[in-house]
């Protein structure tokens, strides 16, 4: 099993499944968290916890797991201390905020109130805001910039092809976000540089939910903002200074050491 310390607060565990037979484990009952895993997931949260300095008492160690194209399975510990909780508790509940607005009993009332088609209508508009609400996690109530006012959300639905956009304060969370998702299915990245912050653009090819819910949590985790199939990134691509045009994901895990 290969350890490696990415920061203070993220470890990344690679092991080959050669490695779990020799134990007795397979990559499906580790990825399942089978009863039999048990000491092996104890001796993992030992290794892990002393390389990131893990204080029971007072942070929590979460884990997400991820079998590869290969039989390998790839396991990110992150630590979280209280201000990483209220981070991220944060940003959920700005998002709960956001729908209890969009589904006031005044705007449910009006739904009940039409007829025919248009009550479709309206209840369809109701729920492509919600689930574009979902979608789109945002780290900063601000938009990008007013320029991009006026322009519509569109509700696209869950395809094998999705179009992610990350933003970065720093030119080194971007390095780090691309070192955690290098292994995914991502067909197209790129990166972009728009008024003193980073965004890339990245095509993840893929409808399996384990790899698309690794997208996302890398996402929320190491960026900004995270946006799905939104017209921000179009404004970016055609407004910001394109810093690498392609394989932005595969050249910046290269520079993580």
């Amino acid at each position: 099993m290969i350890i490696v310390k990415m920061n203070e607060t993220t470890v990344e565990c690679s092991i080959a499944a050669s490695e779990l037979h020799e134990i007795g484990l397979t990559p499906e009952a580790v990825i399942e968290g089978a009863e039999n895993t048990t000491s092996f997931f104890a001796q993992l949260n030992k290794e892990v916890g002393a390389q990131l300095d893990y204080d029971p008492e007072t942070e929590v160690m979460m884990m997400s797991k991820n079998m590869m194209m290969d039989g390998s399975v790839r396991i990110f510990a992150v630590k979280m201390s209280n201000q990483d909780i209220q981070k991220a508790t944060d940003r959920i509940r700005g998002a709960a905020e956001t729908i209890l607005k969009m589904l006031t009993q005044e705007r449910v009332d009006e739904i009940k109130a039409k007829t025919g088609r248009d009550k479709g209508v309206a209840l369809n508009e109701v729920i492509t805001n919600v689930t574009d609400t979902i979608n789109r996690i945002y780290g900063r109530d601000a938009e990008l910039d007013n320029g991009m006012e006026g322009t519509q959300a569109m509700y696209q639905p869950l395809t094998e092809y999705a179009r992610y956009m990350m933003e970065f304060d720093e030119f080194e969370e971007a390095k780090r976000f691309s070192k955690v998702v290098q292994r995914l299915p991502i067909v197209d990245s790129a990166l972009y540089k728009y008024k003193g912050r980073y965004y890339m653009l990245a095509g993840l090819m893929s409808a399996d939910e384990s790899i698309i819910y690794e997208m996302r949590r890398a996402g929320v985790e190491y960026s900004q903002m995270l946006t799905v199939n939104s017209p921000e990134a179009m404004f970016i691509a055609e407004h910001g200074d394109c810093i690498i045009g392609e394989d932005a994901i595969v050249h910046l895990s290269d520079l993580v050491r």
